[in-house]
């Protein structure tokens, strides 16, 4: 096992929100959302060690761009080394449309997410998803997750309720065999 992610989650557990990444059924269910037919730009937002960049890699139009954003320089390095084909970014999700802007990039067909929202305050909660739906084109789809035993925590409520505000429909589906096991948070801008 790789153990650059432990690692990093040691360093700074608050910002990994896991100590070992995401399962295949998981990155199954965050990827399965996107129309990969018809996407032209995907963001990944904190790809960690590429559990959902692996997917991205694979299942992605070849005319198709992709983009990761991840805020650990060491775990940025890491990822763009693995997976040539997408371009990682070493910056905060927050920034996203200032990336988006220095690559001469409009909006976005799909934005996925391995970041942490349970352990956000409401204000990164907010800056994050204020990000992504300015950059995400009518249409286009915002993937996130949660672990099950996050759901007791206030700021997964909040969380919840703010997709559901700001999206109007946020569709939740059960990851039961994933370490730890997961609900998928889907929305359509």
């Amino acid at each position: 096992m790789d153990l650059r992610f432990l690692r990093s989650f040691f360093a700074n557990p608050m910002r990994m929100g896991a100590a070992f990444p995401s399962g295949p059924l998981l990155a199954g269910q965050i990827t399965d959302p996107i129309d990969f037919a018809r996407a032209r730009v995907i963001v990944e937002l904190g790809p960690g060690t590429g559990a959902f960049t692996r997917m991205l890699e694979q299942r992605a139009h070849p005319a198709c761009r992709v983009l990761a954003l991840e805020l650990d320089p060491d775990l940025a390095v890491y990822v763009a080394a693995r997976y040539p084909r997408v371009e990682v970014i070493n910056a905060g999700a927050q920034n996203l449309g200032e990336v988006l802007a220095e690559r001469g990039l409009g909006q976005v067909d799909a934005v996925v997410s391995g970041l942490p929202f349970a352990n956000f305050s409401a204000h990164q909660q907010t800056s994050v998803v204020d990000a992504v739906l300015a950059a995400l084109r009518p249409g286009g789809a915002f993937v996130s997750y949660s672990f099950v035993h996050a759901q007791m925590l206030p700021t997964s409520w909040r969380f919840r309720r703010n997709l559901k505000r700001i999206f109007g429909r946020l569709d939740i589906y059960p990851v039961l065999f994933n370490a730890p096991p997961a609900l998928v948070y889907s929305c359509v801008a």
